[in-house]
């Protein structure tokens, strides 16, 4: 049954009802009338109508009154944008889908919002914000834009939630389990704000009471849509194999009704790169959020700005020159984000500095761990596992040139205290870009011999030092 068959029934006997749904778009119209028509059965026309008339006043005042605002077409909202300055796009489609919510239809059946999303996909399309130098009419678009910008961010996100993983599995040797919650069947009809609001409150009060706990979490949170346009979280989380039976506990807690489909809703991570594709597989619609657990707020901005070598608030330049030959392998490492001072809990980002807090490291093996990130960071090897007295011996590598036949060689050397036994005497090398103090004055104290200072071509200060014999090192 057609809206335009109850239409006069309305406007003779319901005048100010009429005169709400005048604004109406046609389409929505035929969706109230036909849903109506269903339910109660009947194809009396003023029967339909007196239903009609209930359903719309049982509405929720804000849908009727943005019936206006949701049947503007995308050209009339873009020139009532122009003329009051504000953006209106997305308030009309969470208008329109607390309208599908209401009548309980999907998004398919909605051909009045499919309609409006092709005509803003044709006017991206249309719309060239770098013109060819060629052809004016040809270059790059509003849409080819928005397109790159979906896949920078789709590649960040995979690249952190890849290091988080590599992080929490092999250095941290935590647990990973993959978590999807869902609201109960009441939250399924209302409206799309109130759905989302109780979701993130439970989720919220999960992690609270996690903390409160002193538990470590870690991971990655999408919240997205289902077909009928609830939201649900799908979540890349890893937690200590101690903590789990608790964790497990307290999310079935606030969602009750998980406790039916455990299995499904609480499982363990076997393939870590798969679960990120397919957690991230709808993030690049407008209502798909993804968030880090544990991580800074801004570890995405900060994430980004080091993988393209720019400074970032609080992170020096030798720890930008690190993370950016790390980032540039494309492989999983949870290094990078120590490094970058990625974690919210600063115990952690204390692992990367002059003196690490062990507080979550157990075993050894992540001492090791630790020790190797100590040696690329400061360029000092510590000993972080033996009670003895540390010893601190500085590591470095020299680009040597051979003379004769102009090899390059990079050989690791210790240098000691004040870089003294050098020995330049008994090979045709040279230090080149090598750091030491600024040469001596007095005759006498090269370290070359120069008898041979045809043969040696020296330009490093290092090499320039003062002489000390040699068998003070133990070289002869």
């Amino acid at each position: 049954m057609r809206y335009e068959q109850i239409e006069i029934y309305l406007r003779n006997y319901y005048p100010n009802l009429w005169k709400k749904l005048l604004s109406l778009h046609h389409t929505y119209k035929n969706l109230i009338s036909q849903k109506i028509a269903e339910n109660c059965h009947s194809y009396s026309l003023d029967e339909v109508a007196e239903h009609v008339v209930d359903f719309v006043d049982a509405m929720p005042k804000d849908i009727i009154q943005g019936f206006a605002l949701m049947s503007l077409s995308y050209d009339e909202i873009r020139e009532k944008q122009r003329i009051l300055g504000k953006r209106l796009t997305r308030k009309s489609n969470l208008l329109r889908r607390n309208f599908r919510r209401y009548l309980d239809i999907p998004l398919e059946d909605d051909e009045f919002q499919l309609s409006f999303d092709k005509d803003k996909l044709d006017f991206e399309k249309s719309y060239i914000i770098v013109p060819d130098s060629d052809d004016s009419k040809n270059g790059l678009s509003a849409n080819d834009v928005k397109i790159f910008n979906q896949r920078k961010k789709y590649a960040v996100n995979h690249s952190i939630a890849e290091h988080l993983d590599d992080f929490a599995i092999n250095f941290l040797q935590y647990v990973g389990l993959f978590l999807s919650l869902t609201l109960e069947s009441e939250f399924h009809n209302c409206d799309y704000e109130t759905a989302k609001n109780e979701i993130s409150k439970r989720w919220k009060k999960i992690k609270r009471i996690l903390k409160n706990k002193d538990i470590l979490l870690l991971g990655m949170s999408v919240l997205e849509l289902q077909k009928d346009e609830t939201p649900h979280y799908h979540i890349q989380l890893y937690v200590a194999p101690e903590h789990r039976e608790f964790l497990e506990s307290v999310i079935l807690k606030e969602f009750s009704n998980e406790q039916d489909r455990k299995e499904n809703a609480i499982k363990d991570i076997w393939e870590a790169f798969g679960l990120i594709k397919y957690c991230l597989k709808d993030s690049n619609k407008s209502d798909t959020y993804v968030s880090f657990i544990g991580l800074q707020r801004d570890i995405k901005a900060r994430y980004n700005s080091v993988f393209n070598g720019n400074k970032y608030k609080d992170l020096s330049d030798w720890r930008i020159s690190k993370s950016y030959k790390r980032m540039r392998e494309n492989k999983p490492n949870g290094m990078i984000l120590l490094l970058i001072r990625g974690f919210s809990n600063e115990r952690l980002n204390l692992l990367s500095a002059r003196h690490p807090d062990f507080y979550y490291l157990k075993t050894d093996i992540q001492k090791i761990q630790v020790m190797y990130l100590y040696c690329i960071h400061f360029r000092e090897f510590k000993n972080l596992i033996s009670d003895k007295k540390n010893i601190y011996t500085s590591m470095r590598t020299y680009k040597i040139i051979n003379k004769n036949n102009d090899i390059y060689n990079y050989v690791p050397c210790w240098v000691y205290v004040y870089q003294e036994c050098i020995g330049m005497n008994f090979y045709f090398w040279e230090c080149v870009k090598s750091r030491g103090q600024p040469p001596p004055s007095e005759d006498g104290k090269s370290l070359f011999n120069r008898n041979r200072i045809n043969n040696i071509r020296h330009f490093s200060r290092l090499a320039q030092k003062s002489h000390i014999e040699r068998t003070r090192c133990g070289i002869l």
